[in-house]
């Protein structure tokens, strides 16, 4: 089940939120605690020895008597005693403390149910107390923490106003889903990249693969396109030559007939072949690699020839280094790009002639004695069903075009040029490579 990435959101928040807040309420409340006790302790202990320097005159006035201090803040008491112990000043609540002859610092004490918090301060003089209700002090704290409490309150306000901001940052996907939802499919229009930066890779990504999708279709129908074509002209041909053999009553005839329709389906099969290879290698963007022995892939690639050189009375000729330009790759495809271009090379030579396969670390190169390529042709060499006017050998035009997509798979870039002394060189170099001279 889709779950809203505002709800998700808004729980992610509440049960990232409501933890922290709760911590955020105890440490308050222990610095609270911490920082109130000691402003009352300093307060305490500095009253205390303002009150210890008025000894030497309760001392003189207040010498047998006890002064009880009636108007004292409440909450608080205050004592004071003499060297030997006699009470000099003491309020109401003061009354209740004990001396403590000789002793300074702090005190917890319990006087009519209620927890005193009492400083002590002893000297040659005597000894002053002054006491505080632990009450009052946690009565501030509570103060303190109480605006901690209010976050309750501002919480909700604060998800419904985080719910409306998300709405309003989605805004833009929503508006990228009608545009998907309208456009064609083989509209390539970027989508409109005015969008939050979270959401930018996310674009960025679909665009990419809109250009994809555009580009495959635009491919799939020029091939469709060109591949009807192509197969409209054999398969004409081989209807009129079939409607030949059933005009035909010489069996010499009707034989030569029967081999030419042959001919023709074994073209139509091949070109049907190569359609099919091409279409495959189209689709693909990567291939499983695995290390190459480029001994086997050219044996193999000079054997599939053998009998159309042998034919043509054209010799194959094989010189190979320790490693070729590629340790890796796939093995298959290799071998039939080194097929296509053998053939190539043997069906647009003279017969007779003499082709070398010449792998090396740095290049592959094939090259024949034939008639060359003109000038104003090698540009176009590899385009899909084009062949040079003039040719004489039958062909697709779809072998070359197979080359360069293997090459291309394998990160190698082919070079078409014509030899001074005849013939023409198919060069295939990494890309890191110069072309050969």
């Amino acid at each position: 089940m889709s779950r809203s990435l505002r709800s998700t959101v808004g729980r992610s928040l509440l049960q990232t939120i409501t933890p922290l807040w709760l911590l955020a309420c105890v440490i308050v409340g222990l610095l609270a605690h911490h920082e109130v006790s000691e402003l009352y302790d300093e307060q305490q202990q500095l009253f205390a020895r303002q009150l210890y320097h008025t000894l030497p005159q309760l001392r003189a006035g207040q010498t047998n008597s006890q002064l009880h201090e009636e108007d004292s803040a409440d909450h608080q008491a205050v004592a004071i005693w003499d060297s030997q112990g006699r009470a000099l000043v003491a309020d109401s609540d003061g009354m209740q403390l004990s001396p403590r002859p000789g002793f300074t610092g702090f005190v917890t004490s319990l006087h009519h149910n209620e927890i005193w918090r009492v400083y002590y301060y002893s000297g040659e003089l005597g000894t002053v107390a002054v006491a505080q209700e632990e009450g009052e002090r946690w009565e501030l704290m509570r103060g303190l923490l109480l605006a901690q409490l209010l976050w309750l309150i501002v919480l909700p306000v604060a998800m419904l106003a985080i719910w409306w901001a998300l709405g309003r940052g989605l805004r833009p996907l929503d508006s990228i889903r009608q545009l998907l939802q309208q456009r064609r499919t083989d509209d390539d229009t970027p989508l409109p990249t005015d969008v939050p930066a979270e959401i930018r890779p996310l674009i960025d990504a679909m665009n990419q693969l809109i250009a994809r999708v555009a580009s495959t279709l635009q491919h799939e129908r020029r091939f469709t396109a060109d591949a009807a074509h192509e197969l409209r002209s054999p398969l004409a041909g081989l209807r009129v030559q079939a409607e030949l053999v059933q005009l035909l009553d010489d069996p010499a005839a009707r034989h030569a007939a029967i081999d030419k329709v042959l001919a023709s389906v074994d073209r139509a099969s091949h070109l049907v072949d190569e359609l099919l290879a091409l279409a495959r290698l189209e689709q693909q963007h990567t291939l499983p690699f695995a290390p190459l022995s480029w001994q086997a892939i050219a044996e193999q690639a000079m054997v599939e020839v053998a009998a159309a050189a042998a034919q043509r009375g054209t010799r194959i000729s094989l010189q190979l280094d320790d490693h070729g330009p590629l340790a890796d790759g796939d093995a298959s495809l290799l071998q039939l790009l080194l097929r296509n271009l053998l053939d190539n090379a043997v069906r647009y030579s003279p017969p007779g002639s003499q082709v070398q396969l010449i792998i090396s670390p740095q290049q592959l190169l094939v090259e024949d004695n034939g008639p060359g390529i003109a000038a104003e042709h090698l540009a176009r060499i590899g385009e899909r069903f084009y062949r040079p006017a003039g040719q004489d050998a039958s062909g697709s035009g779809l072998g070359l075009s197979i080359v360069g997509r293997i090459a291309s798979l394998h990160g190698l870039q082919v070079h078409w040029q014509n030899r001074p002394e005849g013939g023409l060189c198919v060069a295939l170099q990494r890309h890191n490579l110069p072309p050969a001279s």
